[in-house]
């Protein structure tokens, strides 16, 4: 009988430790834009994300609440050293049913994907720079030297950051040059790539956020509201 209450006692234990979980988050938003010498337009977006847990495995979609469509429907598992990941439906609501596996390798730090598409990819960090293979394909590296994050790829595009008195800077391949910064309760955010576009963003006392935004380029004013919950 003590082992029959035993055994009881660990089948709970067991069960409770995997037992399933569901949580559910949600943005809404209204924006304005004058869009410049066009006429203005006032839009609106609502979205509800349900995310389940149980166990080792999990699953998230969202749902866009103005037209009921699906979008980033997703699930991740994993058996025995296998991590499974499964893209149902993109962020932009579209069909994608792609399968992803990946697996440890033990020696050397090195990670190996496999897609149901046949491709290959190889990860690994060597003294602190992390290298991305992808088999057939292109090679790119990141790292941070001398106060500065460094991206690069065999395809030609890099970025470069750095954050300097408060100030984070960064430019591209193309010659995008942004820089961000707090002041005075706001996020601001400068980005030069031809024509220059403002963004100020301020997280207000009712609970939502109000984001404003500047285009040089067809001098547009855009307002948006949003808040997150």
């Amino acid at each position: 009988m003590k082992k029959l209450i035993a055994l009881s006692a660990a089948a709970v234990l067991a069960s409770s430790a995997a037992m399933a979980s569901v949580s559910l988050s949600g943005t809404a938003s209204v924006t304005y834009a004058d869009n410049g010498d066009l006429d203005s337009d006032t839009s609106t977006g609502a979205t509800l994300t349900i995310a389940g847990v149980n166990g080792g495995t999990s699953a998230t979609a969202t749902l866009d609440l103005t037209d009921g469509t699906l979008h980033s429907v997703s699930m991740s598992t994993s058996i025995g050293p296998v991590a499974v990941e499964v893209d149902m439906i993109d962020e932009d609501g579209v069909d994608t049913n792609t399968v992803t596996l990946s697996i440890d390798v033990l020696a050397g730090d090195i990670n190996i994907s496999l897609d149901d598409g046949g491709g290959v990819t190889i990860t690994s960090t060597v003294a602190g720079i992390a290298i991305t293979h992808v088999v057939g394909g292109d090679t790119s590296a990141v790292a941070s030297l001398a106060g500065m994050d460094i991206e690069v790829s065999t395809d030609g595009t890099w970025l470069v950051s750095t954050t300097l008195n408060g100030v984070t800077l960064s430019i591209t391949d193309a010659g995008v040059v942004t820089a961000s910064l707090g002041l005075a309760g706001n996020t601001v955010e400068i980005t030069n790539d031809g024509d220059t576009t403002i963004t100020v963003t301020r997280d207000l006392t009712s609970g939502a956020t109000l984001e404003v935004s500047y285009d040089t380029f067809d001098d547009a004013l855009t307002l948006t509201a949003s808040v997150s919950f």
